[in-house]
């Protein structure tokens, strides 16, 4: 079943065991993690080297469209898979070759002494490091590549992907949820015009004959007083932003009943910068207090949809 809205944040990992030739029981974990990015933006750490990228960013793009992905694949030594007495192979060594390589050591000093050479023992953790124990510092040399890498990665973002796809449907009922609330205050300014327009009617005409009988003037024609009223009623008219903001509510609408798709959230995204053009418009023409309070809480739900879709895919 297809899903109408993917989010761009998720999380996934994935691990496998492997016997590395030359290291022993080693184990790959990979973990993959996405935020929101205007594009699709991704960023590999591995140990592989630079060759491998491609493929690598391949896999990652059969995945995610948008978004800043971050990739991170580590190569461990098994502590786990190696038994709680045997420290030696907990750092993956084989007993044999330390006890080797102290007997060599031993026989090393026996012949230096007789030749007349003060040689001194070596200590148990310069033995470790000799056989490659313990490391003084990181090595430039680059791990073999496991085989099943690509296939690891994989897993670990189809698991980001269905974090992804759960937090969509999150998101996209919070979408609905907002939708309806400015779709209901959109019908609270629409009930509210006709009562606009008699009160803009009955403040103009008490003005202009508040002005006329200060001025000791005759009253004035009716007709005019209507040419007055039409033209503060043709500065406040809202029905064309109204008309606006209905079809971008009926386009959100069918972006969110669509599949989701690359690019959705920016669609959405200006979707919400005309909803919230619409509003600040009708605020300047607007005079009344409900309808500035009715404004001021329309623009106050777009910004809160503006903050969701940001994190659409």
């Amino acid at each position: 079943m297809w899903v109408s809205v993917v989010s761009m944040t998720g999380y996934g990992a994935a691990s496998q065991a492997w016997d590395a030739p030359g290291r022993g029981r080693v184990r790959v974990d990979v973990e993959a993690r996405s935020v929101n990015g205007r594009f699709l933006e991704i960023k590999l750490r591995q140990p592989f080297g630079a060759s491998l990228e491609p493929k690598l960013r391949a896999v990652v793009e059969r995945h995610v469209g948008r978004g800043r992905v971050e990739v991170s694949v580590f190569v461990r030594r098994d502590t786990a898979a190696a038994p709680e007495d045997d420290p030696l192979a907990g750092l993956g060594l084989d007993p044999q070759k330390v006890a080797t390589v102290a007997a060599a050591a031993a026989e090393t000093r026996r012949i230096a002494t007789e030749a007349g050479l003060e040689v001194l023992a070596p200590t148990s953790l310069e033995v470790l490091r000799f056989c490659g124990g313990i490391k003084a510092a990181p090595s430039d040399e680059k791990p073999e590549v496991p085989p099943f890498v690509e296939s690891l990665i994989d897993g670990a973002l189809q698991e980001l992907a269905g974090f992804r796809a759960t937090e969509g449907t999150a998101l996209e009922a919070t979408l609905r949820e907002l939708s309806s609330q400015l779709a209901a205050a959109t019908g609270s300014l629409t009930e509210l015009l006709p009562p606009e327009a008699e009160r803009i009617q009955a403040r103009v005409a008490a003005r202009l004959a508040e002005l006329t009988a200060r001025a000791g003037a005759p009253a004035l024609d009716p007709s005019r007083v209507a040419q007055e009223v039409a033209v503060v009623l043709a500065r406040g008219d809202v029905a064309e932003e109204l008309a606006r903001i209905e079809s971008h509510l009926g386009q959100m609408t069918s972006a969110l009943d669509a599949p989701a798709s690359v690019g959705q959230g920016k669609t959405l995204d200006f979707l919400t910068q005309e909803l919230h053009r619409e509003f600040t418009t009708m605020g300047s023409k607007l005079t009344s207090h409900d309808g500035s309070r009715i404004v001021i809480e329309g623009k106050a739900i777009i910004e809160r949809i503006r903050e969701q879709v940001q994190n659409v895919e």
